[in-house]
C-alpha cells in the first residue's frame, strides 16, 4: 500500500504556490507510477530467489489506482501453492511404460536440484507432479492401458504471496516504490510549474 498523509499534501501544496489546488493531481500520478513500478519489480525480485516464470508472478498481481479523490494505492498478490511444476523439475514429461526416473526439484535458487523418490510427472490436466502417499494402496487401470498405484496427491511449492513477503524482497520492493514516488513527484511538480500539467 502506497498512501500520503496530510504533513506530505501540504508540502506538495507549498511547492506548487499558486498551483495549490493541482497536488492531488501530482500526486496520485506519482504513486501510480511507483505502484506500475512496484509490479514490475515484484517478478524481477522474486525471480533473484526462486526459480519461477515472470508470468506467473504477474498473474497473481493488481493494482488497486490512485485518483485525485483518494490518494493512496494498492499492489496486491493473491494465489494458492503453485504446483511444483511451476519450479524446475526433471525429467519434465511423464514416461509412460518406462521405468520411472527419481524426480528433481529445484524451488530456490539458493538450493540445488532436490531428488525426490517417490514423485513422479503425470499428464492430469496438464503435466503435473505428483507423489504416491505412503500406506495402503491400491490399483486402478489408466485409459492409456497402464496400471497406475493409489492414493497419489500433488505436490505444492510456495505461493507467490509468501515469496514476495521473503525476508529482503518485500523492503527492496518498497524502498525502490518510495524512490520511484520521490522522482515522479518532482517531475510531476515541474511539470505544473512550468504550465505543462
Amino acid at each position: 500500500m502506497i498512501t500520503i498523509d496530510a504533513s506530505k499534501l501540504k508540502e506538495v501544496e507549498d511547492r506548487l504556490g499558486q498551483y495549490r489546488k493541482k497536488a492531488p493531481v501530482v500526486l496520485y500520478r506519482a504513486i501510480n507510477r511507483a505502484a506500475s513500478n512496484l509490479k514490475t519489480n515484484a517478478a524481477k525480485e522474486v525471480r533473484n530467489s526462486y526459480v519461477i516464470k515472470a508470468s506467473e508472478i504477474k498473474s497473481t498481481m493488481t493494482i488497486s489506482r490512485a485518483t485525485s479523490k483518494r490518494i493512496a494505492a494498492a499492489v496486491v498478490s493473491r494465489g494458492n501453492a503453485l504446483g511444483l511444476e511451476k519450479f524446475s523439475i526433471r525429467p519434465t514429461q511423464p514416461r509412460p511404460g518406462k521405468r520411472p526416473k527419481s524426480l528433481k526439484v529445484q524451488v530456490r535458487k539458493d538450493n540445488s536440484m532436490k531428488g525426490l523418490l517417490s514423485a513422479f510427472v503425470a499428464n492430469v490436466q496438464g503435466n503435473r507432479v505428483f507423489e504416491r502417499a505412503k500406506g495402503r494402496t491400491s490399483h486402478r487401470k489408466r485409459s492409456d492401458g497402464q496400471w497406475t498405484e493409489l492414493p497419489i496427491k500433488r505436490l505444492f511449492g510456495p505461493p507467490v504471496p509468501v515469496m514476495l513477503e521473503n525476508e529482503g524482497v518485500r523492503s527492496k520492493l518498497e524502498s525502490e516504490a518510495a524512490k520511484v514516488f520521490e522522482k515522479r513527484l518532482e517531475h510531476e511538480i515541474k511539470r505544473v510549474l512550468e504550465g505543462n500539467g
